[in-house]
């Protein structure tokens, strides 16, 4: 399997996160609340492309055995 799509959907929750954190250290978040809503996205987007990573990093190990 080529890897070329998991680095993709990496590089875009990459740029999500990063748009969500320079929202946050502008002070967009109204209240509390949304504050720890957004740290929160922010935290599952950190999650979900670990583990992309974690699987491309897989893939390229078996297609090179």
């Amino acid at each position: 399997m080529n890897t070329d799509l998991l680095q993709y959907l990496s590089q875009r929750i990459q740029e999500e996160r990063k748009a969500l954190a320079d929202d946050l250290s502008l002070g967009k978040a109204k209240e509390h609340g949304d504050y720890k809503y957004t740290c929160g996205v922010i935290r599952g987007l950190l999650i979900v492309n670990n583990m992309i990573i974690e699987t491309a990093e897989r893939l390229e190990r078996e297609e090179n055995e």
